[in-house]
């Protein structure tokens, strides 16, 4: 199971999303979303409500639909808070403790370090574009994978890849032998979480 960075849940709502990030959703029987990705996008929202109400009332509807989908949301425990606290603590690491979304004027705490905090706790590897971030968090708390889907590339390896790359190419296969049969009109039984992702994602 991988746990989602905002970047990836935020394609999912675009009018054009990367066809290799949704994909690769349709291929995952279960994803967990953090807690402070939450938090990004209702920020996100709030910004967009400023300038185009209409457009953040489209958001807010969508983010209400995927948050009462069957997605898991790992638990924020002492450990998780344990593990942030040491991030925050680390001098090498603080540029992530704010960032400027609109200028040096106006800063807000990053949500990185605390994603990178319950997948460490958790083990859950990271799914993510801004993989770069994760990759400079990792040289000082090691995390137990970082992968960016619209690449197919781990920029953080994880110890049991082999396990994972086996699986990711049984469900490469299921998927191609779906698409093949939908262009040639045949209708095949889709597996429940299969059919799940490619509803909340597609």
């Amino acid at each position: 199971m991988f746990l989602l960075d905002t970047s990836i849940l935020s394609d999912a709502q675009n009018p054009q999303p990367l066809v290799r990030v949704q994909r690769w959703l349709r291929r995952q029987a279960r994803i967990a979303i953090p807690f402070p990705v939450i938090l990004e996008i209702e920020q996100g929202i709030l910004d967009v409500r400023r300038t185009k109400p209409h457009k953040a009332d489209e958001l807010g509807t969508w983010l209400r639909e995927v948050l009462v989908s069957e997605f898991e949301y790992p638990e924020i425990t002492p450990e998780v808070a344990r593990t942030l606290a040491d991030m925050n603590c680390c001098g090498p690491l603080k540029n992530f403790w704010y960032v400027n979304p609109h200028g040096k004027k106006e800063k807000r705490p990053s949500q990185d370090l605390f994603i990178a905090a319950i997948s460490i706790v958790h083990d859950l590897p990271l799914a993510t574009m801004n993989e770069k971030d994760f990759v400079f968090i990792d040289r000082y708390f090691p995390l137990p994978g970082v992968y960016n889907p619209n690449t197919g590339c781990w920029a953080v390896r994880p110890d049991h890849l082999a396990d994972i790359d086996a699986v990711e190419a049984e469900l490469v296969a299921l998927e191609t032998i779906l698409e093949s049969a939908q262009q040639k009109g045949r209708m095949l039984p889709l597996p429940f979480e299969f059919a799940h992702m490619r509803l909340a994602f597609a």
